[in-house]
């Protein structure tokens, strides 16, 4: 992913380094006379006012008992909620290690509990770590894209599959999370409802950024996921956690996104320039961005051919 904003970043960043720079040591009214060298014995430390910290694999504390794990907010967020017997982890990150340290490190830095991993949908980017955890829970869907993947690359998949079905409990102890079947920007896509704090975890189908690979027939998907969500789950939903695109949200874009998607079935949604929103390298003619409110769908007007 680009960011268009870097270069103006960069800038600001330059600026209050420099700021910084001049101001470190010389105490009000003691500055030093112009032209003369450092008196001796002063500190010779040199800074570049140029320098911008590479970004990291963070971890955050959202609330008490849930925690993410992510390279910028933009990028896949993976998340850990720690109950009194067990820790589910969703989601298993991009690459299977950072800066030397596993995904399941990561993990481990936030709980010793036994986990219980399960994969939001199979895409590449929420599946890198499931093997260092030894077993994970995906659809049915899901678990036959893997397999497909895995032949066509003939790669071995050195974890165990479990599968869930809509409507499955994942058993925590002192939890329950329902699983809730929402396939469209992904065959395999499934929601996490915690019966217990109402938080849904929602993989790539709601996004506060956007959602991405839509056209004429997942639009129809999508909006009878949101649909589904609005009138089955609303009142059992706190809050709305993302895979991309920052922390968590108010469960309203649910009604967001299903009255987007049903404005962009009826030929009726705004639309605005693709480029009005994240950038992730992969946009062409073929696409357009509709928006209202806090809902953002990058489309495919028409189908791509077999």
């Amino acid at each position: 992913m680009r960011n268009r904003q870097l270069p103006w970043l960069v800038v600001v960043s330059c600026a209050v380094a420099m700021a910084a720079v001049f101001a470190q040591g010389q105490s009000a009214g003691q500055a030093q006379p112009a032209g003369q060298p450092p008196a001796a014995g002063a500190p010779q430390t040199q800074r570049s006012p140029t320098y911008v910290a590479p970004p990291r694999l963070a971890v955050r504390e959202i609330q008490d008992d849930l925690f993410q794990i992510a390279w910028g907010l933009d990028s896949t967020c993976m998340y850990v909620l720690v109950t009194r017997d067990k820790a589910l982890v969703v989601d298993t990150q991009t690459m299977a290690e950072y800066e030397g340290r596993k995904i399941v490190d990561y993990v481990k830095s936030i709980t010793d509990k036994p986990t219980v991993v399960v994969n939001t949908h199979p895409h590449r980017d929420h599946i890198a770590g499931n093997a260092q955890f030894g077993e994970a829970y995906l659809s049915e869907p899901a678990i036959e894209e893997v397999k497909a993947a895995a032949a066509r690359t003939n790669t071995p998949i050195t974890y165990t599959m479990k599968p869930v079905k809509d409507g499955d409990l994942i058993d925590l102890g002192d939890r329950k999370i329902e699983v809730i079947a929402i396939p469209a920007h992904s065959p395999g896509s499934i929601a996490l409802l915690d019966q217990k704090t109402g938080y849904l975890f929602t993989g790539d189908e709601i996004d506060p950024g956007q959602v991405v690979g839509m056209n004429p027939v997942k639009i129809q998907a999508h909006h009878a996921n949101m649909k589904k969500l609005y009138e089955r789950f609303y009142g059992k939903v706190s809050m709305i956690i993302p895979a991309h695109n920052g922390a968590p949200v108010t469960k309203r874009y649910i009604k967001y996104f299903m009255d987007l998607d049903a404005k962009i079935i009826a030929g009726t949604a705004p639309e605005v320039p693709i480029s009005d929103g994240p950038n992730y390298d992969r946009w062409n003619d073929t696409m357009t961005r509709y928006r209202e409110h806090f809902a953002s769908v990058v489309y495919t007007k028409t189908m791509p051919a077999k």
